[in-house]
């Protein structure tokens, strides 16, 4: 799926700027957004894609859809969260880190490799994904369905 071409595949782009919603901005780094003391604080947020390489603003999959996003701390404590109807999740309360991550969806699921230390998800899942240098790829793109 990540050698798939740069599609808004749900053909619907936010066009509401900054206007407090939850719908808004989906691709783009809440956590650091939020963190300029604008909005609600997220401990953990980003957006989920029917496709790797979705481009900011587009719409993803949508709460209908049945996905969650399971996110599982250090201390084993764990959290479900549901995409709103833009494609964005978060979180408010505490994760202990490092922590994992993993979309299910329909009997499938599609699992982080490595333990995380930021929760925003969308900072590193870019429309073209984050490749530090020296180092194998880091995230090929979208936090997507399996």
């Amino acid at each position: 799926p990540f050698s798939a071409a740069p599609t808004c595949t749900s053909m619907r782009t936010w066009t509401g700027g900054n206007r407090g919603s939850q719908q808004m901005n989906p691709g783009e780094a809440c956590v650091a957004c939020h963190a300029r003391g604008e909005a609600p604080l997220f401990s953990l947020a980003g957006t989920l894609y029917p496709t790797a390489h979705e481009p900011d603003l587009c719409m993803g999959v949508s709460s209908a859809s049945g996905a969650e996003v399971v996110v599982v701390g250090a201390d084993g404590q764990s959290v479900t969260l549901l995409p709103n109807a833009a494609g964005n999740f978060s979180y408010r309360g505490i994760i202990a880190k490092p922590y994992r991550a993993k979309v299910v969806y329909m009997g499938r699921e599609r699992a982080m490799i490595t333990a995380q230390t930021s929760g925003d998800c969308n900072n590193c899942h870019t429309q073209t994904g984050v490749m530090p240098a020296g180092s194998a790829m880091k995230a090929p793109g979208r936090i997507l369905l399996p």
